[in-house]
Parts: structure tokens; sequence; C-alpha cells
């Protein structure tokens, strides 16, 4: 839910006593400008979330001994700036500033970068449109509806879906829906940086009661040996409130074997609130992680949410997956059980 961002003009303080010529001169001026934004009919609006929870977490490293930690850790807190303009004619201005951070610490997330999770201009045209900044990859915009948890809590999907979901100094484009199709694209340059030059696909179909999506990315030079080729396939179907989800994700790093992972879930109304569960494996080789995880999401009202998770992730050797990244790292080998207790407030 996001609320308009209100433009505030402030005189300069002055001893002077103001003429009454000049009162009526910046009322007209405040009058014009009122009836052009009116008609560019544009607006720059404020949301995001405040995400917070109390993790119990029990690890057991191979051999055989076992700790507990309690933390209290943020997920997908964010502070989004919007802003939209109608050119007419079918075309639009837009912009998105997307800023992530720590509500337990106060502190800015993604290692610094202030508008870490979204930060592109663009333009909205009858033929699709067009994004530049650092933008969401085809596959993330494809997977994270697929993920019964939305890439957020103990749950979380994201961790183990292999590929990175955003990129810098890139160009997206978006087609108009024809029919339930959609095709996103993405190109990014790679500014004289070793293996930041991504290309991305992805095509989806929507229908009243399944949704169909696959995307293909190829990271030039990801690896000294060469390209890094990912590719993604998954779907979900809707019957009613609940529906089924699933994905299956394959990454292909030259002298590597090669390494998947996949998903099966499903999300189901009870009450004021809803059930979410998912199954979701990785492998390398011999090796292989794997989680199961459930939660309860129960919603007071259209924008605050309470919600309780359980989840059990299983690392064979080589992997060192975690329940969520905003938990602590594991050492490869361990396992680890949790449970999550969290609040969610949007605006």
């Amino acid at each position: 839910m996001t609320s308009s961002l209100a433009r505030h003009a402030a005189a300069p303080r002055s001893g002077l006593r103001r003429s009454p010529a000049r009162h009526i001169h910046l009322v007209a001026a405040c009058a014009a400008w009122a009836a052009t934004s009116a008609g560019a009919q544009s607006s720059i609006t404020l949301s995001g979330k405040v995400e917070m929870s109390v993790d119990h977490l029990r690890i057991s490293s191979p051999n055989g001994s076992s700790r507990t930690l309690t933390a209290l850790s943020s997920d997908s807190s964010r502070l989004i700036f919007e802003g939209v303009e109608d050119l007419g004619g079918g075309w639009g201005a837009k912009f998105k500033l997307d800023h992530g951070f720590n509500a337990d610490t106060g502190t800015v997330g993604f290692g610094g970068i202030y508008f870490g999770r979204e930060a592109m201009v663009g333009l909205v045209t009858p033929y699709g449109e067009l994004r530049l900044g650092r933008n969401y990859i085809p596959m993330d915009d494809l997977t994270g509806p697929l993920d019964p948890f939305y890439f957020t809590g103990i749950g979380a999907a994201w961790p183990m879906t292999l590929f990175t979901p955003r990129i810098n100094n890139s160009v997206k484009y978006l087609s108009p829906r024809m029919g339930g199709f959609q095709v996103r694209a993405l190109a990014s340059a790679s500014e004289g940086i070793r293996g930041a030059q991504y290309t991305g696909l992805g095509v989806s179909y929507n229908d009243t009661n399944f949704d169909l999506h696959a995307a293909y990315t190829i990271q030039k030079n990801a690896v000294p040996a060469g390209d890094r080729k990912e590719f993604m396939v998954g779907g979900d179907y809707k019957f009613g409130g609940p529906r089924l989800t699933g994905f299956y994700i394959q990454r292909n790093d030259p002298g590597q074997p090669r390494r998947s992972s996949a998903l099966v879930g499903t999300n189901w109304p009870l009450g004021a609130g809803e059930i979410r569960a998912s199954y979701l494996v990785e492998r390398q080789g011999a090796s292989k992680a794997s989680r199961v995880a459930l939660q309860y999401m129960h919603f007071l009202s259209r924008r605050t949410a309470v919600f309780a998770g359980i989840a059990r992730l299983n690392n064979g050797a080589g992997f060192s997956e975690t329940l969520n990244p905003a938990l602590p790292v594991l050492a490869k080998g361990e396992d680890v059980m949790g449970t999550q207790l969290g609040v969610r407030h949007s605006f």
C-alpha cells in the first residue's frame, strides 16, 4: 500500500514583510505548478515494509556436536521511492529507488549499497517498457512468485536458487502482454570488470488457473574457464484459493559439476491467514542440500501480519547453505533446525 509524498513550498525566512503583490504572485505560481502537475498526471509515492522476527536455531556439526543460537533478525525491510508521469499517447516515464535496510540495527543492507534492491529510470511505451540501472534479471522476476514464501522469512528459497538476482549497469526490456504471453530481456555492460557482463531472457504465460515460466542467463567470463549458463523452468496451478507451485534451475560452469536446484510447494488459505510450505533440494555432483519449511502467516489487516515458521536444513559434504541470509552463516556439512516468530508491517 502506498501513500503520496506531499510537496511543500517553504518560503524563505526574512525579517522583512512581504507586499500583497508578492503574495499574489506566489499563489499564482503555485496554482500554475499544480495545474501543470495535474495535467501531466505525475505522482511520487513512498512505500515499503519493516519485518522483524525472533529466530531460534539448533546447529548440528558433522562431528556430532551441536549449539543453539537465538537471534533478532530483519528480513526484507525496505524503503521504496517511485515516480511515474503520463506523457500521453501510451507513453510514460518512471523511476524506482529501493533501499534495503537492517531494522534490527538501523544500518544499510546489501553491503552498504544504499539502493541495493533496485535503482532504475525507465520509459513506458506502447511497444513495451525500458529500464536502465540496477535491475532484477528476468530469471529472478519469474522465480520469486513461484516461491510459496515469496523470497522472505525462514523458508525463503532464494539463498538456494543459484543465480545473481540483480545486475548493475543494465538495460531491461519488458514487452506488452500478448494473449497471456510476456517477454523480458536484460543486457549489462561489463565496464571493464571481468564476469560482469550478463545477458538474460525470460518468457512467461499467465492464465486464470495456471502460470508457466522459463528463463535463460549467460554471464560472460564468470569463471576462469569461461561463461556461466543458467536455465530455469517453473509454474503454478491454482484451484480456488490454494495453489501448487514448483521450479527447476540448472547452472553450468565450465570445468565444474553441474549444479541444480528444485522446489515444490503450496500456499493454502486458512482463516484470516495462509499456510506456506515448500521442499527444496540443491545438488552438485554426488552431494546435496535439502530443506523443508512450514509457516503460518496471519493477516491482522491489509498492512500488518504476524507469522510463525519452522524449517529443517540438511547440508551434505561441500554445502554450507543457510535458512536465510539474515541468519548466521553455517560451516560446510552443518545442519540446522530453526523456528521463527515475527511481525511484518507494510506501508
